[in-house]
């Protein structure tokens, strides 16, 4: 997001600033600085610019706005200082703004700010301070993303609105597209306290069931900062034959279940319509807990509670199902049509019920494994609502073991290694080998190897060590890792290496006797690439 607040007075572009946006992970009670720097592009005359912090919103289209510091409820203002508050830059010069963030104890989830520019205005003549300055009259801002990591860092969306219509209705489209193209429109809100990206798949299907279309949907980052709706949008100049159609959207932003739902809508020879589902709020339910698991003994009974919350302002209608849990090789869900059978010994009581808006109901898991039942059952436990005019998902992990004998066994292995000019890409893949499912959190590390090494004039032996650059940490809370299946960890270390011996660290922690471990070795040659 590139955003310059203009004034109807800009005559020329005179700066040009790095980072438009800096991104970085801090934890609590830590300090962190970073330089922007600004050239000054006219080469005849200085600019003087004020430097401030500011708050910033976002928009429906994912535009970031500047706000009045300390106005909004996830502010970076109170911890942020710049140095120097004015700056002067030479004509033809760069000069740097030095930012300083201290992050309080106690403190967690996503922070949100902006450093501004703007020309030095004296209060008395309303023109610059400096006589001759370069005639600029904007505002620009470099945008600062803060994530402080910690146990009540919460992820949460849901969809508020989907809709479906001609280009001719978005002015923004329109002058891209023309009047006929078709808009699928899906707004997603931030409900949780750290920004997301948002990306998801939009299905188009018949009447009948038939898949038409799967399209991407949503656009450029996707981030969505926390209290914020945006708009992901896809766009096609694909015409659909005149009947009824089903769009399913699943939305991808990081926690761990995806955000899932459907609207219907009508395509006449005239033109595409779908039904009026912004004039009433969608579907919104929460479900506690979102993971279950249940041990039980072959043979034997057991039971859970899930709860069904209603956090919208109308009543809705809830159908229950149980399918099996699959998962991608990164962790995703697998669709529901390319996943097996489950065992029809797990039940649901209720299966269908009606919830009044701000009421909870109840659902008991009942658990009747037959006496030559043994392992792991995986579910996926999904609660669809419906309004008259679109249904949501919901859906929570069933994590069943029948039996007492558990086998937690893991192996991880570098499978790739990619060198670019200024970047280094590993692969790393976890295979689970026991009976249970592992949840994981996996730690990776690059390192300088200094070689042994005798001192000539003292005849001392130095031991061969290591220097830590680059560490990268993937915590818990992930989809769990199923029983013989795999999971892809993918890692970049974002530098170039001078030469010289290096390792890189792979260990993965999934509650076993050891952790699962794999290191490889590169060597540096000036100019060449790497040697394994």
């Amino acid at each position: 997001a590139v955003i310059l607040l203009c004034s109807t007075l800009v005559q020329a572009q005179v700066v040009s600033y790095d980072p438009v946006l800096q991104e970085v992970t801090r934890p609590p009670g830590s300090t962190y600085s970073y330089a922007i720097s600004v050239l000054n592009d006219d080469g005849f005359r200085e600019i003087v610019l004020n430097v401030g912090v500011a708050d910033i919103s976002e928009d429906i289209q994912g535009t970031y706005r500047i706000e009045p510091a300390g106005s909004t409820d996830y502010s970076l203002a109170e911890w942020t200082t710049v140095e120097p508050e004015v700056l002067t830059i030479p004509p033809g010069q760069r000069r740097e703004v030095i930012v300083t963030v201290n992050v309080p104890r106690g403190t967690y989830g996503g922070r949100y700010g902006a450093v501004v520019f703007g020309p030095a205005v004296d209060a008395d003549s309303g023109m610059g301070t400096a006589v001759a300055v370069s005639p600029m009259r904007m505002q620009f801002a470099s945008f600062l993303e803060l994530t402080i990591p910690g146990g009540r860092t919460r992820k949460e969306a849901f969809i508020a609105n989907v809709s479906v219509g001609p280009s001719r209705d978005f002015y923004d489209i329109r002058t891209r597209v023309g009047d006929n193209a078709v808009v699928y429109s899906v707004d997603v809100t931030n409900a949780g306290n750290i920004h997301v990206a948002a990306k998801g798949e939009l299905m188009i299907r018949t009447d009948e069931g038939r898949v038409v279309s799967r399209n991407p949907i949503g656009g450029g980052r996707g981030v969505i900062l926390p209290d914020s709706t945006v708009a992901l949008r896809a766009i096609t100049r694909a015409t659909l034959p005149a009947g009824d159609y089903t769009a399913r959207v699943v939305v991808d932003y990081g926690g761990r279940r995806p955000a899932v739902s459907e609207m219907e809508f009508t395509v006449t020879p005239q033109e595409v319509r779908s039904a009026e589902v912004g004039q009433a709020e969608m579907t919104r339910l929460w479900l506690e807990p979102n993971e279950l698991e249940i041990p039980v003994r072959p043979g034997a009974f057991n039971t859970a509670i899930v709860s069904v919350t209603n956090q919208g302002a109308e009543p809705v209608e809830v159908d229950s199902r149980l399918q099996k849990l699959e998962f991608t090789l990164t962790g995703d869900f697998i669709p529901e049509e390319d996943r097996g059978q489950f065992p029809d010994w797990i039940t649901l009581n209720p299966e269908a019920f009606t919830i009044q808006p701000g009421r909870t109901q109840r659902v008991r898991v009942t658990l009747r494994p037959p006496a030559e039942t043994i392992g792991g059952y995986y579910g996926d436990l999904v609660f669809e609502g419906r309004t008259e005019t679109a249904t949501t998902e919901v859906g929570s992990n069933l994590l069943v073991f029948v039996g007492a004998d558990i086998e937690r066994i893991g192996s991880v292995q570098f499978t790739e290694m990619l060198k670019e000019d200024d970047a280094i890409h590993f692969d790393a893949l976890f295979l689970n080998e026991g009976n249970y499912h592992l949840d994981t959190e996996v730690d990776f590390a690059l390192r300088r190897v200094i070689p042994e090494y005798v001192d000539e004039e003292t005849g001392r032996v130095f031991a061969r060590q290591t220097e830590t650059l680059h560490v990268i940490n993937i915590p818990s809370g992930g989809n769990p890792v199923l029983p013989g299946t795999e999971r892809l960890f993918r890692f970049s270390v974002p530098m170039a290496l001078d030469a010289g011996e290096y390792e890189v660290i792979v260990r993965v922690s999934y509650g076993g006797e050891e952790p699962a471990m794999d290191g490889i070795g590169m060597i540096f040659d000036e100019g060449e690439d790497i040697d394994d």
